[in-house]
């Protein structure tokens, strides 16, 4: 027995030595550094092929006319992805299917995400136009994406079930990258049918992020936001919710040519000390790049941002058509008997509001 006591006196402290050790040991095999390349799209409102912005958004573009379509997006990111020494994620921040463009009004957004799937999205948050058509067109939408669509705060209005996934994690070289949407109250009015027939109502973001972000952050490393919330809540988001790297905004139409940077309200000494927020305009005649690299600290192996720079790329006529997207797109035009030109889908969804 006096043996047994010794032996149980001998084995506490490394146990407690395990426990420490234990968590260190996993993070020592992450890569002390990650670079991510994150391209994002915003409200493409079935924007599927070019088209001309309108006279009043003169100023607010560097190029107006002729602008956008998913075969220009599809040789960007390929391009991105070919010559990039770093991971690249593709994302969007919904307002996607919904539009007034001919094919919209036809096909209820199953070309749009026919599009997302032959570019290999990774992930979508959805926005509130989203539920614009009825039920059963969303609900063919979500099921025939081969990505995750995102939200922790849109639920069934009885049962209070989260509707999507709130997150997904993707390990990329060893790190843990989660994704969590947010999408505004907005889609709660009227005008929402599948929100209504499918009895879903959104909850305040901000405390629905509150809830969720600590429980991430039990699983994840880093973690990247999908917000359809407006970039004014976004900056509310990044201030008032700890434990969010960078969102990737959407819903206000907001063109950032630059990352805006909102101070962070868990800086440490390693990171930029700084939420960032990227947002591409509207009806994907830009889409955003973004360069990121987080620091792994070697003490607690926390990663932290520590450098961002964003740009937007103008998808204008000095980007020519990806053939593979084109030729989706034309079949698509081809079941509507439309003319495969770009001129056939020239306006843009200019009714559509946020």
């Amino acid at each position: 027995m006096r043996r047994l006591k010794v032996f149980r006196r001998f084995l506490l402290p490394i146990a407690i030595l395990l426990a420490l050790v234990g968590p260190l040991a996993c993070s020592a095999d992450q890569p002390r550094y990650l670079e991510l390349t994150i391209l994002t799209t915003n409200d493409l409102h079935a924007n599927l092929v070019p088209f001309d912005h309108p006279d009043n958004l003169k100023g607010k573009a560097p190029v107006l006319k002729g602008v956008g379509g998913a075969a220009r997006r599809a040789t960007i990111v390929n391009r991105v992805r070919a010559e990039s020494t770093c991971p690249v994620l593709l994302l969007d921040s919904g307002d996607t299917t919904y539009g007034n463009s001919k094919l919209a009004k036809a096909f209820h957004g199953a070309p749009d995400i026919a599009v997302l799937n032959a570019m290999n999205y990774d992930a979508m948050a959805p926005g509130n136009h989203e539920f614009q058509w009825p039920s059963v067109d969303t609900l063919r939408n979500i099921r025939d994406s081969r990505f995750p669509w995102v939200c922790a705060n849109l639920c069934d209005e009885k049962t209070g079930k989260l509707f999507f996934e709130p997150y997904v994690i993707r390990d990329i070289e060893g790190v843990r990258v989660a994704f969590l949407g947010l999408i505004s109250q907005l889609v709660n009015s009227p005008p929402y049918k599948a929100r209504i027939e499918l009895g879903l109502t959104a909850t305040e973001p901000i405390e629905a992020a509150k809830k969720i972000v600590p429980e991430i952050r039990q699983k994840a490393d880093i973690v990247i936001c999908l917000s359809h919330l407006g970039v004014s809540i976004d900056q509310t988001l990044a201030r008032t919710v700890p434990g969010i790297d960078i969102i990737l905004g959407g819903h206000s139409h907001t063109r950032l040519a630059r990352p805006i940077l909102v101070p962070s309200s868990t800086p440490t000494a390693s990171c930029l000390g700084a939420v960032p927020i990227v947002q591409a305009f509207l009806w994907g005649s830009e889409m955003g790049e973004t360069q990121v690299i987080f620091h792994r600290d070697e003490l607690t192996g926390a990663y932290s941002l520590m450098s961002c720079k964003g740009d937007l790329i103008s998808l204008d006529k000095s980007v020519p058509d990806d053939s593979a997207i084109a030729a989706l797109i034309n079949s698509y035009q081809q079941r509507l008997g439309a003319q495969s030109a770009p001129a056939a889908a020239a306006t843009p969804a200019t009714s559509v509001g946020r």
